[in-house]
């Protein structure tokens, strides 16, 4: 660890690093920004103390919030722990996760938190990890191959409409679908997931759970950037899929606002140099 005076440094989140508020149980009010090659938090003082990875020896993530960090100096092994404020790219910043309700909710796969953080830290260093867990590509590409599914069985605008099925084929489908669904998600009681096929607007409501359960992994440290990014993309295949039946938003919009915001999520992220449509 080293003191030093505070160093502007050009960071573009979340793939080449960060800045986040967060307080240190030991070093008080301040700002979290990664870089490539070390973690600073640069107090309230302007003091900047800085992490670097090789220093590291263990990641703790206490809870979604809060990061245990130890570390090595000359020799002896310290700690730190840190509250991340959750984080979103317009610069607002949440004591807490925003709940279903609110209107960030959306936006979770853009923010930062403490499993972020973690995630980050893990993702660059040797340091060993509790309480954080990265989703094996195995498990997260069945779910991104079962929400496919669930997008490709959205029914007709009439069917919506109407709260019916007309389709029997897309009924037997949808229902064969909804089998599978809670081993993947790992929710056998369906504590979150709905049931495929029970209605149409159930269907279309399930991906739209199945996108806020991908989040969930996101700010919990369980997704690395790659797998973010299909998550995004497969945010914009829902909202283009909605455009492509002719629905109207939830404020009675007509199709086309589903194409502009998913428009939006793709300037968005190649403002990150991310390039979603690769994955979509």
């Amino acid at each position: 660890m080293q003191e030093r005076a505070y160093e502007k440094v050009e960071t573009l989140w979340p793939y080449a690093g960060f800045t986040v508020r967060a307080s240190g149980n030991k070093l008080g009010e301040g700002r979290l920004t990664l870089t490539g090659k070390s973690l600073l938090f640069e107090r309230n003082d302007g003091l900047a103390i800085g992490f670097g990875f090789p220093n590291l020896r263990l990641i703790r993530l206490k809870d979604v919030h809060t990061v245990e960090l130890a570390y090595s100096l000359q020799g002896e092994l310290r700690s730190v722990m840190f509250r991340v404020s959750c984080t979103f790219p317009d610069g607002t910043e949440l004591d807490e996760l925003p709940s279903r309700d609110e209107p960030y909710r959306i936006n979770l796969l853009r923010a930062i938190t403490g499993g972020v953080v973690a995630r980050f830290l893990a993702d660059q260093s040797d340091a060993r990890t509790e309480g954080l867990s990265k989703m094996e590509d195995e498990k997260f590409e069945a779910r991104i191959e079962d929400l496919e599914m669930n997008i490709a069985l959205f029914p007709s605008k009439r069917e919506m409409d109407d709260g019916v099925f007309w389709d029997e084929n897309l009924l037997k489908r949808s229902l064969e679908e909804a089998e599978l669904e809670p081993s993947v998600w790992e929710d056998p009681e369906r504590a979150r997931l709905f049931y495929t096929g029970t209605n149409p607007s159930m269907t279309v409501d399930n991906a739209f759970e199945k996108l806020d359960l991908l989040q969930e992994d996101w700010v919990t440290g369980r997704l690395d950037n790659i797998q973010r990014a299909k998550s995004v993309a497969m945010d914009y295949k829902v909202k283009m899929r909605h455009a492509e039946m002719g629905y109207i938003d939830n404020r009675g919009g007509s199709p086309e606002t589903w194409i502009a915001s998913a428009e939006r999520l793709v300037g968005f992220e190649k403002n990150l140099q991310v390039d979603i449509l690769s994955y979509a």
